[in-house]
């Protein structure tokens, strides 16, 4: 896998086996696992009373309340079971420039780092492409640590193309999805402000634990050889404008790259879902664990 994905280390890898998978809600998952779902089960978190119905086992009646009240109450507890967490992957052509900056590439070794630290604890991750592709062994749920491999395998063979309406891909997502859990989407988030917001909250207003993780790249972020006249082509549309650039031209430019990555950062907060910027010249081990704080993955 250090092949495929050279920014998992062996380093990195064994810092990950150290993180876990936090959520702000309750989940029902699917199967025995370590998160407590609003199921009824067996665990040791205490949930609730409820009156003795003929049949209950003894062992979970209160007796203390029994002393109380003269009155049999059992003991209900939440049951614990593995959590569902959905990996959404922009996979437009946006995703793919400037090539010097490996946009994509840091999008699939952010999606694989997470789904290790998801299936290390033995938890379930789907991984989904935003263009609608089906990619072998990435299209449903896995479970088992050696699964990132397979998944890693899968991946590295997806060409970013085309266009994407963020708003309307996650829409479609939104509606096949069964159980709610834990959602991650990574993109540059290189459009319409408005479809950003559209398409984050759906699946915030439908009870998820949204994440938000933009990567831009070093050079893009700088606006590194664009300079004198110049054809800017649209990567997505192929929509061509002629301009003239300058310094000033190349400072609001970045200015204005600064201030989609804040819109989104404030929308992400004001609806109760977490955001983290990487920039593909910074270092990808500082960067992940940094941002497992804001992400929700705790020791």
């Amino acid at each position: 896998m250090f092949d495929l994905v050279p920014e998992l280390t062996p380093k990195l890898i064994s810092r990950l086996d150290h993180l876990r998978l936090r959520t702000k809600r309750e989940y029902a998952g699917m199967g025995r696992g370590s998160h407590l779902s609003p199921r009824r089960g067996s665990s040791l978190e205490f949930s609730d009373f409820r009156p003795y119905a003929l049949g209950d086992d003894f062992r979970y009646i209160d007796w203390g309340l029994y002393a109380r009240t003269d009155k049999f109450y059992v003991k209900l507890f939440k049951e614990e079971e593995s959590l569902l967490t959905y990996i959404f992957i922009d996979d437009s052509a946006s995703m793919a420039h400037p090539a010097a900056d490996n946009k994509f590439r840091a999008a699939l070794a952010i999606a694989l780092a997470l789904a290790y630290v998801v299936l290390s604890e033995g938890d379930r991750v789907m991984l989904r492409m935003l263009s609608g592709r089906v990619v072998p062994a990435a299209a449903g749920f896995v479970q088992g640590r050696s699964r990132v491999a397979d998944l890693a395998r899968a991946l590295v063979g997806v060409k970013p193309a085309g266009a994407l309406d963020l708003a309307a891909a996650l829409a479609r997502e939104l509606i096949s999805i069964k159980r709610a859990g834990k959602v991650f989407v990574i993109s540059d988030f290189l459009m319409l402000f408005n479809s950003i917001r559209r398409g984050l909250g759906l699946f915030a207003a439908a009870n998820m634990d949204v994440s938000a993780i933009q990567v831009l790249g070093a050079s893009e972020l700088k606006a590194q050889g664009i300079i004198g006249q110049a054809e800017l082509v649209d990567a997505e549309t192929g929509e061509r404008l002629r301009l003239s650039v300058g310094e000033n031209e190349r400072a609001r430019y970045r200015e204005t790259l600064l201030r989609l990555a804040r819109e989104i950062r404030a929308v992400c907060l004001k609806q109760g879902m977490r955001y983290a910027l990487y920039n593909t010249g910074d270092s990808f081990e500082d960067f992940f664990l940094k941002a497992a704080v804001h992400l929700d993955l705790v020791h």
